[in-house]
């Protein structure tokens, strides 16, 4: 002990002060001293300007520390490094569509040099303006749209939060665009078949994929999690049949379906059990795929929407459809058969019934329904009813 306090009176004695405060000299060099991380460092060079500028650069980097990281290089690292939750099992397709969206958005409207911690409600609100002024290649975005590009960034700022950079309230507040018609859906864009255009569709669909299309409007299945079906997620013989969803197939990749709620089990309508029976080979394992392509590996979709349904498409005279669109058309029929908003949730496998109802709200319609009857209320005969007395004049 006694000699660590005699090496640090000899340094201290060695230190000479020079003219730029934070600056010693020791013997024949020269000492940069600063702090970082709340200790003490020192830094030697060989001459004066040497250690002046370590100084100096050190101490810059002590402003920066304090100042935090800027929005552009927060939100870079936050992309790369971010796993998601358990609602959002991130995809690698999912974090390079938030690292396009963060690039064309949110990042072309900050400045560059604008830190995390100088951001606030007012800028952001004023990202939002610029969003919905925002001219597009097929006019402005639609308020969808917007709220996919807000997705990222309102993410990335949790993290944030979650870290102390800043304000956990700070996306709290703000008030997305909500305008009539203000959905592409509305203006141009066919999300759901009537019955009777999907049946021409359907009578359009070769033979050999007609059972794979079926199931994708009965069930309302991503495409990803339908090719990934195995035999051994079909039980065809319950009562009543049913399918398990427990992966999903993207970009060549099997992996989890795409929510936490994507595991989920969907009833089957007899006739199509029959027609997925009548698919399976004698000699299928259970771990085969219920729909491969010829090589036994998993279907393409681009391939299947490209060789497949855009002919079908084009035959049945329902332009601007695609795969996804049987999904929307699943939903719309399980709404007209009046299905309640929680089990249109699990069916679609959502995260949560207000997402459900925000995507397929505009099938419902405005009619509140029948009024309830007395008998609903419980309510037996009670007999006429005495007429109220006039109350007397004043």
């Amino acid at each position: 002990m006694g000699n660590s306090v005699g090496n640090k009176a000899t340094e201290a004695v060695l230190l000479e002060r020079t003219a730029h405060p934070g600056v010693y000299r020791r013997g024949g060099q020269y000492v940069a001293v600063y702090r970082r991380d709340g200790r003490q460092r020192k830094e030697s060079a060989a001459t004066f300007a040497e250690a002046r500028a370590i100084k100096l650069a050190r101490d810059a980097e002590a402003r920066e520390q304090r100042r935090g990281p800027t929005l552009h290089d927060y939100a870079l690292r936050w992309v790369t490094g971010h796993a998601g939750s358990r609602h959002d099992t991130v995809r690698e397709q999912t974090r390079e569509e938030y690292r396009r969206l963060l690039a064309t958005f949110a990042l072309s409207y900050f400045p560059a040099d604008l830190r995390l911690a100088d951001l606030d409600r007012r800028a952001l609100q004023g990202f939002i303006g610029w969003l919905t002024d925002r001219p597009g290649r097929r006019g402005r975005l639609s308020d969808r749209s917007i709220r996919n590009a807000m997705t990222p960034l309102r993410r990335c700022l949790d993290a944030a939060a979650h870290e102390g950079l800043i304000d956990s309230d700070l996306m709290r507040s703000l008030v997305l665009p909500a305008r009539r018609g203000g959905r592409r859906w509305a203006v141009s864009e066919r999300r759901f078949l009537t019955r009777a255009q999907l049946g021409r569709l359907l009578a359009e669909i070769p033979p050999a994929y007609q059972p794979l299309l079926l199931l994708l409007a009965s069930t309302g299945l991503r495409i990803s999690e339908a090719i990934a079906l195995r035999w051994c997620d079909l039980d065809l013989d319950a009562s009543p049949p049913r399918l398990q969803v427990r992966r999903a197939i993207v970009g060549g990749v099997v992996g989890a379906p795409k929510s936490y709620y994507g595991a989920r089990a969907i009833p089957l309508a007899e006739e199509l059990a029959g027609r997925l029976r009548a698919l399976r080979s004698p000699d299928a394992e259970d771990e085969d795929l219920v729909f491969p392509n010829r090589r036994g590996r998993p279907l393409n979709p681009n391939n299947l929407r490209n060789r497949v349904l855009r002919p079908a498409v084009e035959r049945a005279g329902v332009p601007g459809i695609g795969l996804h669109t049987l999904r929307h058309t699943c939903a719309s029929l399980l709404i007209e058969e009046r299905t309640s908003s929680l089990r249109l949730q699990r069916w679609m496998g959502h995260h949560a019934a207000a997402y459900t109802l925000e995507t397929y709200g505009h099938l419902i319609d405005d009619e509140l329904g029948k009024a309830l009857e007395l008998e609903d209320l419980g309510v037996r005969d009670c007999g006429e009813v005495e007429p109220a007395l006039a109350a007397p004049s004043p």
